[in-house]
């Protein structure tokens, strides 16, 4: 199945997605957010652990379905009695249903910083075999 790729996950909010105690992430790195930007409603995203200069064929995570999307602008404004600087940041939140585990098989990423990463993934089916 075809999944956007979003990288850099950390291990705990992976576990806390499949157990559903987290139902939203939040995210905030440029590569990330460019990947999130072009996800839609009911689209596949493959949540991993693993560095952008890590991916590839073999790499595992979480495979989930996007059923909310919000886009946040926020500003910090920052001051001393010499100067006024104004930050702007992005934030893009997405409301995420676990559907599985799955592995990478081909990955599709020109290697731009705003370009969305995405791959062709497989889903893990694990049976105990006794």
């Amino acid at each position: 199945m075809r999944c956007y790729v979003l990288c850099g996950i950390s291990r705990p909010v992976l576990d806390e997605i499949v157990r559903r105690n987290i139902r939203t992430i939040e995210l905030r790195s440029a590569h990330n957010i460019a990947t999130a930007m072009k996800v839609e409603l009911g689209d596949c995203i493959f949540l991993t652990p693993s560095k952008t200069h890590d991916l590839g064929r073999g790499v595992g995570g979480v495979i989930a379905e996007v059923s909310g999307k919000e886009v946040l602008h926020q500003s910090i404004f920052y001051s001393s009695p010499q100067y006024i600087e104004e930050s702007e940041m992005a934030v893009v939140r997405l409301r995420v249903t676990p559907r599985g585990v799955g592995r990478i098989v081909n990955l599709r990423y020109s290697g731009s910083l705003l370009d969305a990463i995405e791959a062709e993934i497989v889903e893990i089916s694990y049976f105990d075999a006794r």
